[in-house]
């Protein structure tokens, strides 16, 4: 089978008759959650107990780090692959594969290095390559796509106070991205930013989110030892595109799937990879123009 078919191996939604030319089209089920501010209680709970949980094991450092990095990195392997087969089953080898890529990266980032990271997620990709399953491409995608910042952000953490810094500097700025894109998008309303991916985001909710990101990149410029104040405000806003990138290329996916979540782990509220799509694709891209 050739990569294009690959590609087009999730591409399989039975829609009816009158929306089947439009793969965007919306779905029955699939609706969007209400306007306004109906949803926030649920939205602030499971946000504060994410970010809590992931600021104070990164504050608690070694073990601690590495070990929520590696289930969490299982957990989202679990999500995608379920997202790209349809299936969430846990007896599956190319979930073991997946799942044993991101905790190998989690643990060995934070030894050895980002480098020897790319040796447990290159033998994953391999394996599943090898096996070429069913949509063994998105896997392999996959596989570098999330476990990047699972090894990168374990490797920036290490044992030091600038790491902690770094890595705190990274969440905070998605975190205000996307509470600046709810806040001001529900406020203002206004033109929708890509209706047929995700109807409930807007221009204005996007510029929303830049502008909190800014801030959270002027606040680190500011006062984080040895920062640079412009180069951190810009590097900010940069991120912040990328998660919000990060955030509809996820929403594009659940569309062509069919599905409104990655998942039903945070109850009432979705998947881990929904509340995190942001901060993989900010990590992917610092990552990226620190080699480039």
């Amino acid at each position: 089978m050739s990569d294009d078919d690959q590609l087009e191996d999730i591409d399989t939604i039975e829609v009816a008759p009158e929306t089947a030319d439009d793969p965007f089209a919306f779905k029955p089920g699939d609706a969007p959650r209400p306007g306004g501010f109906a949803d926030l209680r649920m939205r602030i709970i499971s946000g504060l107990a994410l970010a809590v949980m992931a600021l104070v094991f990164f504050y608690l450092g070694g073990i601690w780090t590495s070990g929520m990095l590696a289930v969490g990195g299982a957990l989202i392997m679990w999500e995608y692959r379920g997202l790209i087969t349809g299936q969430y089953g846990v007896n599956n080898i190319s979930l073991l594969v997946m799942a044993a890529g991101a905790i190998g990266a989690a643990l060995v980032g934070q030894i050895f290095g980002l480098v020897w990271a790319m040796i447990p997620l290159g033998l994953a990709v391999v394996a599943i390559v090898a096996a070429r399953k069913k949509s063994w491409l998105w896997l392999a995608l996959g596989v570098v796509y999330f476990g990047l910042p699972v090894a990168a952000l374990a490797h920036y953490r290490g044992d030091t106070t600038a790491g902690l810094l770094l890595v705190y500097w990274l969440i905070l700025l998605v975190v205000a991205t996307d509470i600046g894109g709810y806040f001001v998008g529900r406020a203002v309303g206004g033109p929708k930013l890509w209706p047929a991916i995700s109807p409930g985001k807007t221009w204005a909710g996007t510029l929303g989110g830049w502008g909190l990101a800014a801030i959270v990149g002027l606040g680190f410029g500011l006062f984080a030892p040895g920062w640079a104040l412009w180069p951190t405000v810009t590097t900010s806003l940069l991120l912040a595109l990328a998660a919000q990138i990060g955030d509809l290329g996820e929403s594009w996916l659940k569309r062509r799937k069919g599905v409104k979540d990655s998942s039903a782990l945070i109850p009432g509220h979705g998947g881990i990879l929904d509340r995190l799509d942001g901060l993989v694709a900010a990590v992917n891209i610092y990552v990226l123009t620190l080699v480039f």
